[in-house]
């Protein structure tokens, strides 16, 4: 965050948030920064409000503004739809503060959480971790620290915080792959460490597999509709997985993975089809892969992506 930058710092009152606004505090004149406190209620705990009364008043212990935000949980993955609304009210508040950044509270343990779902999950490595700044402004100022180090920073400043008891229930994916941090670390004492540092790299070499294949994917194009299969076959397999992904993603949206898996199958076997939305279908002919029109859908089939045949 450059010098004279406003940032919302997103506080639930869990240890790692209070920890952020806290430091954020201590340093605002260092970093020449100006910042406001948010505290976020999802209406999904009765306890919530008081947990952000105490936000509230941390914030006028720290000089700083507060402000706190309510928002409404639609149907579907709980914590996934928290998340989003969370993330659309703080950035919302920053755009009528004007301010460009809002910083969250995630830590090293939650990359390493992250990584863990990401590979279970068997997501694109990209995805496996948390940036530490995102496009949108969203900043993880604390990605590097371990919630221990964390604690021990309050409980030297005798700074309380809230216990979220949704941390310990078990229902929740993130829950469960949490419990099995300590069993790692008894392998190895870094082992989280070697966790968030993984996502780092992966992320650095993924770019260069980005540019790499949007290089290719230039090489392969035939006209708006097709792709000469010459440049794919010659492109190493992880780049020219990246080239079609890019022309899946052009075709129909952000694939995944099965789908840039069934076209590369297509790509070398060169024998079938791959059907996508709206009665297309991708084919071989003449060297190329082309886009045209496929046969009636099967009611299984259809508003599912592609599909091979």
């Amino acid at each position: 965050m450059p010098r004279g930058a406003h940032v919302v710092v997103g506080c639930s009152g869990g240890a790692d948030s209070v920890a952020l606004a806290v430091a954020m505090a201590e340093l605002a004149t260092d970093l020449g920064v100006s910042f406001v406190v948010a505290g976020v209620d999802h209406g999904l705990r009765p306890e919530a409000a008081d947990e952000l009364d105490r936000v509230e008043a941390l914030a006028q212990r720290l000089g700083r503004p507060f402000h706190r935000l309510r928002v409404e949980i639609g149907a579907g993955c709980l914590q996934a739809k928290a998340r989003e609304a969370r993330y659309a009210a703080l950035l919302g508040l920053a755009r009528r503060l004007d301010a460009p950044y809002v910083a969250v509270g995630h830590t090293l343990d939650d990359q390493a959480e992250t990584v863990l779902v990401g590979i279970l999950r068997g997501k694109r490595p990209e995805a496996w971790g948390m940036a530490a700044r995102r496009a949108d402004g969203v900043v993880r100022p604390l990605l590097g620290c371990r919630r221990a180090a964390l604690r021990a920073f309050l409980r030297s400043r005798s700074v309380e915080w809230a216990e979220d008891p949704s941390n310990d229930d078990v229902r929740f994916e993130r829950v469960r792959v949490r419990q099995l941090l300590p069993s790692l670390e008894a392998l190895d004492p870094r082992a989280l460490e070697h966790l968030a540092e993984a996502a780092g790299e992966v992320s650095a070499a993924r770019r260069i597999v980005r540019a790499h294949g949007a290089r290719a994917l230039a090489r392969a194009r035939a006209g708006a509709e097709g792709l000469r299969l010459g440049p794919l076959l010659v492109a190493p397999a992880v780049v020219r997985r990246e080239a079609l992904r890019g022309w899946l993603a052009e075709l129909e949206g952000a694939p995944r993975r099965r789908h840039v898996d069934a076209l590369d199958r297509l790509t070398t076997s060169q024998r079938g089809e791959l059907l996508l939305r709206g009665g297309r279908a991708l084919r071989v002919v003449d060297g190329q892969i082309v886009l045209g029109r496929g046969p009636a859908r099967t009611r299984s089939q259809r508003g599912g992506g592609p599909t091979s045949r």
